[in-house]
């Protein structure tokens, strides 16, 4: 798989699983058991894509000798820890017990959580890929 199509499915399994962790917090009553899981999945993803991203996307731009591709890549390199952290940080606020006793406030943070990614996400593609595809960098 190329290097800017395996970027593209990271983020879309990240999608994924947002929207099954959406689906978890749009009930009624809460399944602390099911937001457990996903958010597990979630946040080993979200890590192998900040990982994969260091090493493979931003890596690349940044030794290409394009100043527009080494700022671009810089900032993205500087958000993505960002996101991972912001994640990591609202993972150990939310443990089971606080999900099942606070659930609409998890609900209202869950929501504002997912919709960063999002923004993450399209911003990235945005802004990202198209220095790839014009650097002619492809693979890993």
């Amino acid at each position: 798989m190329q290097l800017i199509e395996k970027h593209f499915f990271e983020h879309r399994e990240l999608e994924d699983a947002a929207a099954r962790l959406a689906r978890i917090v749009d009930a009624a009553v809460p399944d602390a058991a099911a937001v457990a899981a996903v958010r597990w999945n979630m946040a080993a993803a979200l890590l192998d894509h900040c990982a994969n991203g260091d090493r493979q996307v931003y890596e690349r731009l940044v030794v290409s000798g394009d100043g527009a591709a080494i700022a671009a890549a810089w900032r993205f390199r500087q958000e993505h820890g960002e996101t991972a952290e912001s994640f990591r940080r609202y993972v150990q606020q939310w443990p089971v017990a606080r999900i099942t006793r606070e659930w609409r406030e998890f609900q209202a943070e869950t929501r504002l959580v997912l919709s960063q990614l999002a923004a993450c996400i399209a911003m990235e593609e945005a802004v990202l890929h198209p220095h790839l595809k014009r650097l002619h960098i492809k693979s890993a």
